[in-house]
């Protein structure tokens, strides 16, 4: 009997706070406490979406999806390679802590104005400003792996005499994954609101998920924006759940990987 229950725990677990949500919608929106030109029903959102579908929204969101993905694959294409070096020439990352910190500290969206100069207007920008606090949260994590690798293996590096790029390849990369996808978590969730906020207020395309958002709200079709803003929550709970996937079967050899 356990058998069975236990694999219904974490679904009952996640399902059970979204329809307590949408009772207590369903609850006011009955009443009318709130006006629904702030609050539609739920039912007049769902039905709004059939609108959008046959209007532009799975172009919008397709195209949302692609730029956040590009620059994910560019903050990690950069990131893990420069975190895992960084990470073996722990002297080097010394030298940069203080800068990337400072990087780090700085709001991706003050920077658009530079990247606007530097990149040029279009897609480009978009990818840039969103693949540019992704990197240094995928280096930061990867460079704290590799600090964190266990001793004794980089100590059997030595004895079996593997050169540097060895040692960074076949210990300290499987040594820092468990931090590499926690940066690309937080990655993903950066890069989705970068690309909608500048998609929403910057307007360099007529296309995409927060440009849609930004159009149904300057034209007051409020239960198409809850639809929006529901679709980006969506395609981020996806986004995480794909990662999360990746790394349980990646890291099968970590005990309670999959707890």
């Amino acid at each position: 009997m356990q058998r069975i229950t236990r694999p219904l725990r974490k679904p009952t677990r996640v399902l059970a706070p979204i329809v307590l949500l949408l009772l207590a919608w369903t609850a006011v929106t009955g009443l009318r406490l709130v006006d629904p030109i702030v609050l539609p029903a739920p039912w007049n959102v769902a039905r709004a979406v059939g609108g959008m579908v046959r209007e532009r929204i799975l172009t919008d969101v397709a195209l949302t999806v692609a730029r956040v993905l590009g620059a994910l694959v560019i903050a990690a294409a950069v990131g893990i390679p420069a975190g895992l070096l960084l990470g073996y020439r722990r002297r080097w990352y010394t030298m940069f802590e203080g800068p990337l910190h400072a990087l780090r500290s700085i709001p991706a969206s003050a920077l658009f104005p530079l990247f606007l100069i530097v990149v040029g207007v279009g897609e480009s920008s978009i990818l840039a400003l969103a693949a540019y606090p992704s990197l240094l949260v995928i280096l930061v994590n990867t460079v704290t792996g590799a600090m964190l690798a266990n001793k004794r293996r980089l100590y059997q590096a030595k004895l079996f005499e593997l050169n540097a790029y060895e040692t960074v390849t076949e210990i300290l990369f499987y040594e820092a994954l468990p931090n590499i996808f926690d940066g690309i978590r937080t990655a993903a969730s950066y890069s989705m609101v970068l690309v909608i906020a500048v998609e929403m207020f910057v307007g360099l395309d007529e296309h995409g998920l927060g440009r849609a958002i930004y159009e149904y709200q300057a034209t007051y079709r409020i239960p198409q924006v809850y639809a929006a803003v529901i679709i980006a929550g969506t395609i981020g709970i996806l986004i995480n759940l794909v990662v999360n996937t990746v790394q349980n079967r990646m890291l099968r050899w970590l005990p309670n990987v999959h707890e």
